[in-house]
């Protein structure tokens, strides 16, 4: 205990140090305006889609916005390309190992947190203009909201959480509930997470929790995760068009072939025009990162017994069970875990591929798809999967595993399908592929979901905590 102490002081006095700093910085520093935004994200930008839909929506209501977080995945090109949004890349830190003892964990969140708080007092003291509100997501709760209530003191800026999920509960994922780190890390991200301005919450489930059980100040707004305009379905040309762009051989989607006008494993190019194939494969797609909140393992069972139902249907001509190709997108600690049970599948009906898409052209493998899958079951229970939203803003009906809240999303037999266990997914799959009149209903109903896109519903409960 001695160690956990020690360690305790030796970052103590170091927050002090700052904090002194801070205060005579605030006590100089010119208020902030209004209409200065900083959206701070520590993770990759290229890969945090709902912040830069903040951005874009705050551009286009004349904001003057800075973009802070770690370079990887090339972010939107509308994002790029905007006079109004200032993109700050900060390096990004060595990840916590997932050890149970508070003591090393305390000792590397410490390092971490000074070397952050360093990077981040650069860019928002010195490179960028006070802002009049930060905008934060969250999670990582570790150090991104000590970070921010620091900064935000120095600087007398409005902050607002954007509430994705409890990173504590992601953690409990990997260590149990019961865990000294997880308990620890329970305790600061509730404790600190209840100070701001405004929060924003992904659910009615999630803002309930922010209520009643963080007993958070400030204004509590719901924002639905909603996809933007270029979220569609495609046409059969321009499935044919981006589906020829791809090398379908192999476990790996490739992007880029020799000879695109003639064909794809879905589509042909004909005098007449563009058709799908006959007896053609059908798409699906599952989108993920590849983290323990997805079981992988129920899918890949479901495909098995799709395969061996297929494969006992293969002489009945009324009930014979259509090809499948799996695009399974996104990158994450456990995609060569899964990659390698993959290979050892050996199926005959089922192809599974992975790729890793540009953020241009996601939005066209939903639109050329003819079912998803979601295996994000929340580690929290109150988040909603973004990935169903993207699929139901390209009218992609889907099959999610079920958990509490979900319902706020999707709505069994009207825009998709929710199921419990590997058998009943097997089952959906076979009757939704299998009777295009079922999966055209579900297809239907993703069409009220596209009623209301992300800027619609931004402007309608986000912009007036940016007015405060």
């Amino acid at each position: 205990m001695d160690l956990a102490w020690k360690v305790i002081v030796l970052v103590g006095a170091h927050i002090l140090a700052i904090l002194l700093a801070l205060s005579w910085i605030r006590l100089r520093a010119a208020p902030g305006k209004k209409e200065r935004v900083v959206v701070l994200v520590l993770g990759d930008i290229g890969r945090s889609p709902r912040m830069q839909y903040h951005c874009l929506s705050l551009d286009k209501h004349g904001f003057d916005i800075h973009l802070v977080g770690y370079k990887g995945k090339e972010p939107l090109h509308s994002i790029q390309n905007s006079k109004g949004i200032s993109i700050h890349y900060i390096d990004a830190p060595r990840k916590l190992s997932a050890s149970s003892s508070p003591f090393l964990y305390i000792g590397q969140a410490a390092v971490r947190i000074l070397s952050q708080l360093w990077q981040l007092i650069d860019v928002l003291l010195f490179r960028i203009k006070t802002p009049g509100h930060i905008l934060v997501q969250n999670p990582p709760a570790i150090p991104t909201l000590i970070i921010v209530q620091f900064i935000r003191a120095a600087l007398g800026s409005n902050l607002i959480i954007d509430w994705h999920n409890f990173g504590y509960s992601i953690m409990a994922l990997t260590l149990g509930q019961k865990a000294s780190v997880v308990r620890l890390a329970r305790w600061y991200e509730r404790t600190l997470g209840a100070f701001a301005t405004a929060h924003l919450c992904v659910s009615k489930a999630m803002a309930s929790e922010i209520r009643d059980g963080l007993h958070a100040r400030g204004k509590i707004a719901i924002l639905y995760d909603r996809p933007p305009e270029d979220f569609r379905r495609l046409s059969l040309e321009e499935i044919h068009e981006f589906t020829s762009q791809y090398d379908w051989r192999g476990d790996e989607l490739k992007h880029g072939v020799e000879d695109r006008a003639a064909s794809s494993p879905f589509t042909s190019l004909t005098t007449s025009g563009c058709q799908f194939r006959a007896n053609r494969p059908k798409l699906v797609v599952s989108s993920t990162s590849w983290t323990e909140d997805e079981d992988f393992g129920i899918l890949l069972d479901a495909v098995s017994r799709y395969d061996e139902e297929a494969r006992r249907l293969e002489k009945s001509a009324s009930e014979r069970l259509s090809s499948i190709v799996i695009v399974i997108t996104g990158r994450g600690p456990l995609l060569h875990f899964y990659k390698e049970k993959i290979r050892n599948l050996k199926l005959q009906y089922v192809e599974i591929k992975t790729a890793w898409l540009s953020a241009e052209h996601y939005p066209l493998l939903l639109g050329s798809a003819d079912l998803g899958i979601s295996l994000h079951t929340s580690s929290s229970g109150v988040d909603l999967p973004m990935k169903i939203v993207d699929m139901f803003g390209c009218g992609l009906p889907a099959c999610a595993i079920g958990y509490q809240c979900l319902d706020e999303l999707v709505v069994d037999g009207q825009n998709g399908r929710i199921f419990w266990s590997a058998e009943e997914l097997c089952e959906q799959i076979k009757d939704l592929l299998h009777s295009p009149e079922s999966l055209e209903r579900l297809r239907a109903g993703t069409i009220e979901f596209q009623k209301r896109r992300w800027h619609t519903e931004w402007t309608q409960h986000a912009k007036c905590l940016f007015d405060l």
